[in-house]
C-alpha cells in the first residue's frame, strides 16, 4: 500500500514538474475553486432550517415548552406565539413533548387532575376540579375532529336537588374555532351534541349550544330540522346533490376565470318543491279544416189542395152588410224544410303534472381579490410587512355575477312566476396566513433539496473531469516516457554501431559492447521480454 501511494506521489510530482507556468497557475486556481465549492456545500448541509413547532400557544406552555428545550440542548427559535426548531427534529420533538406531558393544552387539564391526591380539598373543590378535568377530556376530543383548530366547552352542572320540581337541567355551551376554508357537516355537528350529551350526566341535546368563532350558532340548524321531518331522506338527498352539484359548477367555471378554484368560495341553497301539481287547459281555436259532423237532422212538410173548404167567414164581420167572405177555387200548395247540423268544436286540452319543480335558487359568492408578486414569483409586501393586497373592482364583481346567473340558467328578459333566483356577489379578502407559512416552509424545503442536488451534481462532474484530466495527463506522461526510452535506445543502437565500426578497423569489440549487443538481438528474437522490460522501466521511472 506504501508503494502504491509513493508511486502516486512520484507521479505527481513528475506531472507537476513538466507543466509549464500557466498550467501550474491554472490547476492551483481550480483546486481552489474546488476547495470553496465543497467549503460552500459543507455549509449549506449544515445549515438549519427551522419549521414551526407549534403555532398561537399561550405564554405558560411557551415557557414550559422552552425550559424543557433548554434542558435538552435543543436550537429553537420563539417568534411571537409560535415555537419553530429544525426540520429533521419537528416530529421527534411532538412525539417526547407529549410523553412528557408538556403538550400545548391552553391551560387545558382532564382526568390526570386528579393524579395527586389532595387531602385538604373540600367537596367544592373536589367539584371544581372534575368539572375542568370534564370539560379538558371533551375539549380534547372534539379538537380531535379534523376541521376543528380550537373549541372551547363551559359546562354548568347544578347541584342534585331533593325535589324534582327543583331540579334544573345541566346545559352546555361551545365555542368552536375552525381551519381556514374548513365547514361542519350537519351530521358532525350532530355528533358534537351527542358527544357532550352522552360525556355529561344529566345533560340533553336540545341544551347544548355550538357557535363558531363569528358567533354564528351551529346547533340552530339541528332544531329546524326536526321541523323539517315530514321531507323523506331521499327527497333531502335530492336537493343536497344538486346543490352540491351547480356548487362544483359553479366554483370551476369561476375558477377558470380567477385563476385558480381557491379564489372564490361558493355557497348553493338549492330549495324543491316536492308537492304534486296536476295543471288542466283547454283551448278552442278556429278551425282550418272541415269540421268532424256528428249529426244531422232534416225535417221537410209539404201541404197541396183544391181551393177553400165550404162555408163562410166565421164571426160578427160576416154578418154585416157589405162584406164578402174570401171565396178560392182552384189547387193549393205548402212546402217547409228545416235541416239541423251538429259539429264538433275544436278544442286543445293539455294536463301537466309538477313533481318536484324548483322552488328556489340562491347562491352567494364570496371572490379573493389579487396579490402583487415579484418577477421571482414571491409576494410583494408594503413597509409593515404586509402583503399588498388589491380589492376586486365593481365591474369585475358585475361580470362574475352575470356568469354565475348564466351557469344557473337565469335569464333576466324572462319572468318566472314558480320559482325564484337570488345571486350575491362580494369581494372579501381571505386569510391566507396559514396557507402562506405551509407555503413557505415547502418552498424552503425544496430549495434545499434543489441545491444539495444541484451540489452533488457539480460535484460530480468536478470530480469526473478531475479524473479525466489525470487521466489525460498521465496518458501524455507515459507517452512522452516511452519516447524517452526509444530515443535512448536508439542512441545506444548508434553507439553500439560506431563501436562495430571501430572494432571492425581495429578487429576487437570491447565486452561491454558485446553484452549490449547480444542483449538486442535476444530482444529482437523475443518481442514478450521487450514489452516485460519497458513495463518494468515505467514502473521505475
Amino acid at each position: 500500500m506504501d508503494r502504491f501511494f509513493r508511486q502516486i506521489i512520484d507521479q505527481v510530482k513528475t506531472t507537476w514538474a513538466r507543466l509549464t507556468p500557466i498550467q501550474r497557475k491554472t490547476s492551483i486556481a481550480g483546486v481552489i475553486l474546488l476547495l470553496l465549492f465543497f467549503a460552500v456545500i459543507i455549509l449549506l448541509a449544515r445549515r438549519i432550517e427551522y419549521f414551526a413547532l407549534y403555532t398561537d400557544i399561550p405564554p405558560t406552555d411557551a415557557g414550559k415548552i422552552t425550559a424543557k428545550l433548554e434542558e435538552w440542548k435543543q436550537p429553537y427559535k420563539l417568534d411571537g406565539t409560535t415555537i419553530k426548531v429544525p426540520a429533521k427534529d419537528k416530529n421527534r420533538l411532538r412525539v417526547k413533548l407529549a410523553s412528557e406531558n408538556l403538550a400545548p393544552t391552553r391551560g387545558l387539564v382532564g382526568y390526570e387532575i386528579f393524579d395527586k391526591v389532595k387531602w385538604t380539598e373540600t367537596d367544592f373543590e373536589r367539584g371544581i376540579s372534575y368539572t375542568r378535568a370534564l370539560q379538558g377530556e371533551i375539549t380534547q376530543a372534539i379538537e380531535s375532529i379534523e376541521q376543528v383548530e380550537e373549541a372551547k366547552v363551559l359546562l354548568v352542572m347544578p347541584k342534585p336537588e331533593l325535589y324534582v320540581e327543583e331540579k334544573e337541567d345541566a346545559t352546555a355551551s361551545v365555542r368552536l374555532r375552525l381551519k381556514p376554508y374548513a365547514t361542519l357537516e350537519k351530521n358532525q355537528v350532530r355528533g358534537i351534541v351527542n358527544l357532550i350529551a352522552s360525556a355529561v350526566q344529566g345533560l340533553k341535546p336540545e341544551n347544548v349550544t355550538i357557535v363558531d368563532s363569528q358567533g354564528n350558532i351551529l346547533s340552530e340548524d339541528l332544531d329546524r330540522d326536526r321541523e323539517i321531518e315530514t321531507l323523506t331522506a331521499h327527497q333531502l338527498e335530492i336537493q343536497r346533490q344538486e346543490g352540491k352539484r351547480l356548487e362544483e359548477k359553479i366554483r370551476k367555471t369561476l375558477g377558470t376565470v380567477l385563476g385558480g378554484r381557491d379564489k372564490a368560495e361558493v355557497i348553493v341553497k338549492w330549495e324543491m318543491d316536492f308537492d304534486r301539481k296536476e295543471s288542466r287547459e283547454e283551448r278552442y281555436s278556429r278551425p282550418g279544416f272541415e269540421q268532424l259532423m256528428v249529426s244531422e237532422e232534416q225535417e221537410v212538410e209539404k201541404f197541396q189542395g183544391d181551393g177553400a173548404p165550404p162555408g163562410g167567414a166565421v164571426g160578427a164581420e160576416a154578418q154585416m152588410p157589405g162584406y164578402k167572405g174570401l171565396v178560392t177555387r182552384g189547387p193549393m200548395a205548402y212546402i217547409k224544410e228545416e235541416t239541423r247540423r251538429n259539429y264538433v268544436a275544436d278544442k286543445i286540452e293539455t294536463s301537466r303534472v309538477f313533481s318536484p319543480a324548483i322552488h328556489k335558487i340562491s347562491v352567494a359568492v364570496l371572490v379573493d381579490g389579487n396579490y402583487e408578486y415579484d418577477e421571482k414569483g414571491n409576494l410583494k409586501r408594503d413597509e409593515e410587512g404586509n402583503p399588498i393586497y388589491t380589492p376586486r373592482s365593481e365591474e369585475e364583481i358585475r361580470k362574475y355575477e352575470e356568469l354565475v346567473q348564466a351557469a344557473i340558467g337565469f335569464d333576466k328578459t324572462r319572468e318566472y312566476e314558480d320559482r325564484e333566483y337570488i345571486v350575491r356577489v362580494e369581494n372579501v379578502q381571505f386569510d391566507r396566513s396559514q396557507q402562506w407559512l405551509q407555503e413557505r416552509e415547502e418552498l424552503a424545503l425544496v430549495k434545499r433539496k434543489t441545491m444539495m442536488n444541484i451540489a452533488l451534481g457539480i460535484v460530480a462532474l468536478l470530480a469526473l473531469g478531475f479524473i479525466f484530466f489525470m487521466v489525460i495527463m498521465n496518458r501524455r506522461a507515459q507517452a512522452r516516457r516511452e519516447e524517452e526510452i526509444h530515443r535512448r535506445e536508439m542512441e545506444r543502437l548508434t553507439a553500439i554501431r560506431e563501436a562495430e565500426g571501430r572494432a571492425r578497423e581495429t578487429g576487437a569489440l570491447p565486452p561491454e559492447v558485446e553484452e549490449e549487443r547480444g542483449a538486442l538481438e535476444e530482444l529482437r528474437h523475443r518481442p514478450e521480454v521487450t514489452a516485460t522490460l519497458v513495463r518494468a522501466a515505467l514502473g521505475e521511472e
